[in-house]
């Protein structure tokens, strides 16, 4: 099933490159959960073919994700309708994140749970797999093009940590320019502290905004 929508915001997804992993055994039945980072419905369906390859002994490798562009899919992977994805993407929604793909292969113990059994069941492997996974802030940034006197490179990018601006690009021409970034919510302050540090030598330009990682 595939839901969609759009909208720029923050929000919480799980950390790039991190990986959370769980087990639950019922009656002899294995559920491995496994949650990542997952920016498109490809890299979410590359996700699960490797734990395709890496668990081949499963019965059914259960699918979901959310994204930031408001889809989602889940997937019951052959278990009875409702049991298995459904529960595994309201575990990644009930922790407000997006960008996130969560699998649960099930290797079966030879005793059937019932679908009430198996919606525990999903729902604990994908839960404990989110909570172990290492979250990550994106939140919306300004890109901001800084002109400034040499004389006051050096001073003014000792104060760019302090607020919160990260140098995404260097130009050293007749002056310097720095292209930032910094959380829209800082961007217009950001600009007059510029402007004051250098008693208005320095020129401010607002860019565009797009996600970053905080």
């Amino acid at each position: 099933m595939l839901r969609m929508a759009n909208a720029l915001k923050a929000y919480s997804t799980v950390a790039p490159g991190e990986v959370g992993e769980s087990l639950f055994e019922d009656r002899k039945s294995q559920f491995f959960g496994f949650a990542v980072h997952a920016e498109s419905a490809d890299e979410a369906i590359a996700f699960r073919h490797s734990i395709i390859e890496r668990i081949p002994s499963a019965s059914h490798y259960v699918s979901a994700w959310a994204l930031a562009d408001g889809s989602e899919f889940f997937s019951d992977a052959k278990e009875p309708h409702g049991s298995a994805g459904l529960p595994t993407l309201n575990a990644i929604k009930g922790r407000e994140l997006k960008d996130t793909a969560c699998v649960v292969a099930r290797v079966f113990g030879g005793t059937l749970l019932g679908k009430g059994g198996l919606m525990r069941a999903y729902t604990k492997a994908a839960t404990e797999a989110l909570d172990a996974a290492p979250v990550a802030r994106r939140v919306p940034c300004r890109l901001v093009d800084v002109v400034v006197p040499y004389q006051l490179y050096g001073p003014l990018t000792s104060r760019l940590a302090e607020w919160r601006a990260q140098v995404d690009a260097t130009d050293f021409a007749q002056d310097v320019t720095l292209r930032l970034a910094v959380p829209t919510e800082d961007a217009r302050g950001l600009a007059e502290r510029i402007r004051d540090f250098t008693n208005a030598r320095a020129t401010c330009s607002l860019g565009d905004e797009e996600l970053r990682f905080v």
